[in-house]
């Protein structure tokens, strides 16, 4: 049996939350969504979102190949197009996706748009699985900048890909390595709470302190975003 916690918070500054989580009550599936496009744009983002991404994954859909969440990430960028020209919004409205699902082996897959993370966590070490679809991403790919200086990179918030943007749309997935822990987070976390920190927060003994910390965290650095966090422990070290 797993364990899940998923905890989402508006922040210090922000008016509105607009990240959006689930953690499915059976340990199967997670999913986390931080949305863009001012207003209440990235709130309807992200919630649709997330919404699609269950109804599929509670429906007993696929959840045991690198295509099965593809298929389950696009449905949900779908989904936002559709509800976006529902809504006749002329404007961005968008939103990152991190889905994490196990099949009844005990194998577990991702799919990712965006910037929100998904990290493993093992023996005190934290790895990040995912990687960003931002410009920050791109300058690093290309030896233009540091990654160890990411966080001071021009443009770092602008993303490549998003789910309800036009243009290029090409889910990352794959299998998630054996691990300890799981940690899925919106940028919120990820921005403002260094890898350092993070990795040794990640040790903390039970879920729901550990997440309480993550986000304790954020908000000392200045809560300046909204933050979320799922997290997944399994039972024993996966293979």
């Amino acid at each position: 049996m797993l364990n899940v916690v998923a905890r989402s918070h508006r922040g210090l500054v922000r008016l509105n939350n607009e990240d959006f989580v689930h953690a499915d009550a059976q340990s199967r599936f997670a999913i986390l969504a931080d949305g863009m496009g001012g207003l209440m744009a990235g709130e309807i983002a992200s919630e649709v979102a997330v919404v699609t991404a269950r109804r599929h994954l509670e429906a007993d859909a696929p959840r045991d190949s690198t295509q099965a969440l593809s298929a389950i990430v696009n449905l949900s960028h779908n989904a936002v197009l559709a509800e976006a020209r529902e809504l006749n919004y002329t404007g961005k409205m968008g939103t990152t996706l991190v889905v994490w699902a196990q099949n009844g082996e005990g194998r577990s897959y991702f799919g990712h748009v965006g910037d929100s993370r998904l990290y493993t966590y093992s023996a005190g070490k934290l790895e990040q699985v995912t990687r960003d679809h931002t410009v920050a991403q791109r300058l690093i790919d290309a030896g233009e900048i540091d990654p160890d200086k990411e966080h001071e990179a021009p443009h770092r918030h602008v993303l490549t890909q998003a789910l309800g943007l036009p243009g290029v749309f090409q889910p990352q997935v794959g299998e998630v390595p054996g691990c300890e822990r799981l940690l899925l987070c919106s940028d919120g976390l990820s921005d403002l709470v260094r890898r350092e920190q993070l990795e040794a927060l990640m040790a903390t003994p039970g879920l729901e302190l550990c997440a309480d910390y993550l986000l304790k965290a954020a908000m000392d650095a200045g809560g300046s975003d909204n933050v979320s966090v799922v997290l997944v422990e399994f039972d024993a070290l996966r293979s």
